[in-house]
């Protein structure tokens, strides 16, 4: 038997999105060990994860949270790959609030950019020798 938080993490480990379960009595901390080695599949509905794989912990918890990467709580029945993103979409607003200049900072441009982008355009020449090419074949 495992603690609840051990539970948790465990389940958050294999699976991407983290649950936060209710003992149904209160002075009992602890749960089966989450036996699953892989994650569900990307197209399984909340549903199925449920049904499937928390049928241990039906006589433990008195109830389940299934939580979003911004912590919400998960209110509809959705697919475990679109959940499992909302912890990728939460990671990267972190990241670019944490990144961004704070307000009224100049972001300089370094000539680095501007050659990069001057690199990845055609050379002018090149589309007329391929409309006179194409056409000496008509």
């Amino acid at each position: 038997m495992r603690k609840i938080d051990d539970v948790e993490r465990a389940i958050f480990a294999r699976e991407g999105f983290r649950v936060r379960f209710v003992a149904l009595d209160p002075k009992s901390k602890t749960f089966p060990e989450y036996a699953y080695r892989a994650m569900a599949p990307q197209r399984w509905r909340l549903s199925e994860w449920k049904a499937e794989r928390l049928g241990a912990y039906v006589t433990f918890a008195r109830s389940m949270t299934v939580l979003r990467g911004d912590g919400t709580p998960v209110r509809t029945d959705m697919r475990l790959g679109n959940l499992r993103d909302t912890y990728y979409e939460a990671e990267v607003a972190r990241s670019v609030v944490a990144a961004e200049p704070a307000a009224g900072t100049p972001i300089p441009l370094g000539t680095d950019e501007l050659a990069a982008r001057r690199s990845t355009r055609r050379p002018k020449g090149r589309r007329d020798a391929r409309t006179d090419a194409d056409a000496d074949t008509d």
